[in-house]
């Protein structure tokens, strides 16, 4: 939870009025619940898949739990991206932010080209600006 909230805080500091829908609308709603989504219910099937994959264990229980929970949260996800551009309203903001780690974990697991949404999504992130800028800050500081 203290990522979104990290980027919660961030946005309301430091954003100007951008990347946040205003307090109080049904987009601010739809805004709290993807950036806590990214943290919980997003991360926590496809963790449970990379922790059994690296251990090498064959436990049948925790890999057809996380096989069917990740199916269950991305397909969410990508019928969530129909006809959108972001996943709330029209401009980038902290959902979006916090989703692309999601994103970005899918396509390196090669599951990505299963979800035309996403894969649309991916391509506008990444086609945003300041994409390229972020990623090499990350990799300067990783």
């Amino acid at each position: 939870a203290e990522s979104g909230a990290i980027t919660d805080y961030l946005i309301t500091k430091y954003g100007k009025g951008k990347f946040a829908p205003a307090t109080g609308t049904a987009e601010f709603v739809d805004y709290q619940q993807w950036l806590h989504f990214a943290e919980s219910s997003a991360i926590l099937p496809l963790l449970l898949k990379m922790f059994v994959q690296k251990d090498g264990a064959k436990t049948q229980f925790l890999e057809g739990y996380a096989d069917a929970e990740t199916a269950k949260v991305i397909s969410y996800f990508n019928s969530r991206l129909e006809g959108k551009r972001y996943l709330v309203g029209d401009t980038l903001t902290g959902a979006d932010f916090m989703m692309s780690f999601i994103v970005e974990i899918v396509k390196n697991a090669g599951q990505l080209t299963h979800f035309k949404n996403l894969v649309k999504y991916d391509e506008q992130l990444q086609s945003h600006e300041k994409f390229h800028t972020a990623n090499e800050l990350e990799a300067k500081y990783d």
